[in-house]
């Protein structure tokens, strides 16, 4: 960069002839400056612009060799325009400058003579090999910072006189005046196309976007309607200034558009509102309309502009939701039992007029608060009601019991059941409720009974086993054995029939309890079948029919010796509306058919037959005894 130290400034004293000659007078500095304004106002762009300062810079400072350079956007001060200099200068000497883009009223610089510098030796031996020995560096501003400069050459040395200098200085601020105005222009210039473009934009956007978008003047008449909107509507683009959307709207809309829309062109503000419209096919659609002001650049309101959006399907929707709603509302106040449906905190929502007067409150009394207030206190904290977390495994929908909590503080018991329902509002609870007080009492009241029922009958089995062993001599004790054991087989099912309260026993069970005949036994004992419930009628004839096959085996059987084995299943036949049970033995000794049928015989074949309404078959094969009872299941 040239040393200012070095070179003479604007400020220099220099002798006041120039002292070479090349001056010029007063009149032919006016004259030089006067054309150069006259051609940088008449410029059609900025490189005429440079033109006519170059012929003023070799005019005014009598130099055939000159040139302008300007910063570009990364900082860089390049030729832009020049006379009289060869490639390899401007090419090596391309970004030489004394100022930056951010200087501030910078000096120019007049340099005499480029050998008495402290410029580098490369620098000096470029400016010598080109001819140059003098030079002047006018910086260009604009709103006071560099943007630029422009060069005189003289191929001897030269000292700038305060005329030349003055006139140097005035040509580089017109030339800076006139590139700032350019520069000023053709910001405009972009900033209008910009504008063009973004209009154009715009309203390309406007026309094909998938929403109905129009615009109204001041007086509230149609200006625009974009694609959407005319096909919607079935109007021509040609017939919009005379369009009148009013002689669309459904009679029963008419008053509240026309009022809201009336508001907003009258108090120039924002305005919402939803009405009917009649579409090209003749069929009403729901539209909502958002229209907001449009003001000019002085305030002047110009009308307004708005979209509209077809919401047709979402009044559809939320209508047939609200009557969702409604009947579900109804239902839930008509059911039989009470209702409660609270949110996924257990906030209740919804309670039926019953399940209220359940817990003693008033009709909307319990809305809105924690489902615990229906919970004793003390259960809370493990209470199976409605906190439970059911994002990831929702409980069955199943009844159970729990206690409530009345307003009066009484406890009751209940019967709930909880069914999780997941909404677009979030998770639901509904939870259907039974005061089961009078049942419970009930119960409790069957358990007695049951319990006396079943204390009398033992007694009575007692007082029968009693009789028995009296009637029986010393010499029927075989008798009297087969008797008690009869006896006792009833008992076992009759204790198996209480504690299912004489409802119904499972078939397994009475087998098990039936062949329990020892360890050693058992070992050689099979029984298979599926899961049969019994009444206590059928449940009685079997546990007597199972006594008597087991004592006939362990006296005369398979399991009167070592090897025997017994195999009973049952299955279902007829797709389960009939039992087949079968009793098998095997490995025994060789069964000989008894020449008179016993009890236990006659037991089977026909009392057991009778009682259970079906068929028994009794085989005593040599291998050993079969017996098949086929029974109706009812």
């Amino acid at each position: 960069m040239l040393a200012a130290r070095t070179t003479q400034s604007a400020n220099a004293n220099p002798a006041r002839d120039g002292g070479t000659g090349f001056g010029a007078g007063r009149a032919e500095h006016l004259e030089t400056l006067y054309r150069l304004t006259d051609r940088l106002y008449r410029a059609s762009g900025q490189p005429a612009m440079l033109q006519a300062a170059l012929d003023a810079i070799g005019e005014g400072l009598c130099c055939d060799r000159c040139s302008i350079l300007l910063f570009d956007a990364a900082g860089v001060m390049r030729f832009a325009a020049w006379r009289g200099l060869s490639a390899h200068y401007r090419k090596t000497l391309e970004g030489h400058t004394p100022w930056r883009p951010d200087t501030v009223d910078p000096e120019p610089i007049f340099v005499a003579d480029i050998d008495q510098t402290e410029e580098s030796e490369e620098v000096k031996r470029t400016i010598r090999a080109e001819g140059i020995r003098s030079l002047a560096f006018l910086p260009l501003t604009a709103q006071g910072k560099v943007i630029g400069k422009f060069m005189a050459y003289h191929s001897e040395p030269s000292a700038f006189g305060e005329a030349q200098r003055a006139l140097a200085i005035t040509v580089a601020r017109q030339i800076g005046f006139s590139l700032e105005r350019a520069q000023a222009e053709q910001a405009r210039l972009a900033a209008l196309r910009d504008l063009v473009e973004s209009e154009q934009r715009f309203r390309l956007m406007a026309e094909h976007a998938p929403v109905m978008i129009w615009m109204c003047d001041a007086e509230g008449r149609c200006l625009h309607l974009n694609q959407m909107l005319r096909r919607f509507w079935q109007v021509e683009e040609e017939q919009i200034g005379g369009f009148d959307w009013r002689q669309l709207l459904h009679p029963d809309d008419v008053q509240n558009v026309m009022q809201h829309m009336g508001a907003a062109l009258e108090q120039q503000e924002s305005v919402l509102v939803t009405g009917r419209y009649r579409n090209a096919s003749g069929e009403y659609r729901v539209l909502e309309t958002l229209a907001n002001p449009r003001f000019a650049a002085d305030g002047s309101f110009m009308g307004l502009t708005g979209v509209n959006t077809d919401i047709t399907e979402r009044e559809r929707a939320e209508k047939a939701l609200r009557d969702s709603e409604e009947r579900f509302r109804l239902v839930v106040e008509a059911s039989p039992a009470g209702m409660v449906m609270t949110d996924g905190a257990g906030r209740i929502l919804m309670i039926n007029a019953l399940c209220e007067k359940l817990f003693g409150y008033d009709d909307g009394e319990l809305l809105n608060r924690e489902i615990e207030v229906l919970v004793p206190p003390a259960m809370r904290q493990h209470h199976p009601g409605l906190r439970e977390t059911l994002a990831d495994r929702p409980p069955p929908v199943a009844k159970r019991e729990v206690v409530g909590r009345r307003k009066d503080g009484r406890d009751i018991p209940l019967e709930i059941g909880v069914n999780p329902i997941l909404t677009s509002d979030g998770l639901r609870i509904i939870a259907t409720v039974a005061d089961i007080a009078e049942r419970k009492r009930a119960e409790a009241q069957r358990e007695l009974l049951l319990a006396e029922l079943n204390h009398r009958v033992k007694n009575t089995l007692a007082v029968v086993q009693g009789l028995a062993h009296q009637t029986f001599t010393h010499a029927d004790s075989s008798a009297r054995r087969a008797f008690e054991g009869r006896l006792q087989a009833l008992a076992t099912a009759h204790d198996l029939l209480t504690r299912s309260h004489w409802e119904s026993t499972s078939l397994s069970q009475l087998v098990s309890d039936a062949l329990q005949i020892g360890d050693t036994s058992r070992q050689r004992v099979s029984a298979d079948g599926p899961m049969v419930r019994l009444n206590p009628h059928a449940a009685l004839s079997i546990a007597l029919a199972l006594h008597e096959l087991v004592t006939n085996t362990l006296k005369h059987g398979a399991l009167s010796c070592d090897t025997g084995v017994v195999t009973l299943s049952w299955n279902y036949l007829d797709g389960g509306e009939m039992l087949r049970l079968e009793w098998r033995e095997s490995g025994g000794p060789m069964v000989i058919p008894p020449r008179h049928k016993g009890f236990g015989s006659l037991l089977l074949e026909r009392t057991l037959a009778r009682d259970l309404d079906g068929r028994v078959e009794l085989c005593f094969d040599p291998a050993g005894v079969v017996c098949v009872i086929e029974m109706p299941l009812r």
